[in-house]
């Protein structure tokens, strides 16, 4: 009897929420409490550099963000690659993973944090025989609209500069 009573007096407490008191907290998650945040700069437009661009975006509940990568072929943009970054809540990190093709790196594991200027982020890469290179990216925001990138390959313990360039935020 004190099962039906409690299962009774839990049901009317739960139907007399509307489902907005119900879900409002995770729809409208608190920036400052969002390990994501820090990604707020380069969400919207799309980022650009010679040869293509970058578009970053929200992903469900802010709860990630998704990135897609772009070649401009022949005056045609063609996705390259894509993935998402996330909040890992058991290595208490953001995590990245992300797919390619047509570059000589297929799969992009990161591990990724802020900085005053930007963002930091270790990433292992694989090419299409599951080779890893182990790599270091660093982005610094110059402004709202323009990052300055820089990749660095370690080999060891070595650093060594392998790219980098400027995004410029269009449309």
């Amino acid at each position: 009897m004190m099962n039906v009573k409690f299962t009774i007096c839990f049901s009317i407490i739960i139907l007399s929420l509307s489902p907005h008191q119900i879900f409002s907290q995770e729809l409208q998650p608190n920036s400052n409490s969002n390990p994501l945040s820090g990604f707020e700069t380069i969400i919207g437009g799309e980022w650009h550099q010679q040869g293509g661009y970058q578009i970053f975006k929200w992903g469900l509940g802010k709860k990630s963000v998704i990135a897609e990568n772009y070649f401009i072929v022949e005056g045609e943009a063609q996705k390259v690659s894509e993935g998402v970054w996330f909040w890992h809540p058991e290595e208490q990190q953001i995590k990245g993973y992300f797919t390619a093709i047509n570059m000589p790196v297929e799969f992009f594991d990161y591990t990724t944090r802020f900085t005053d200027d930007g963002i930091e982020s270790d990433l292992s890469a694989y090419n299409s025989s599951g080779q890893l290179t182990q790599y270091s990216e660093k982005w610094v925001f110059d402004d709202q609209n323009q990052i300055s990138w820089t990749l660095y390959s370690l080999e060891g313990n070595e650093k060594k500069q392998v790219m980098g360039g400027v995004l410029k935020r269009e449309n």
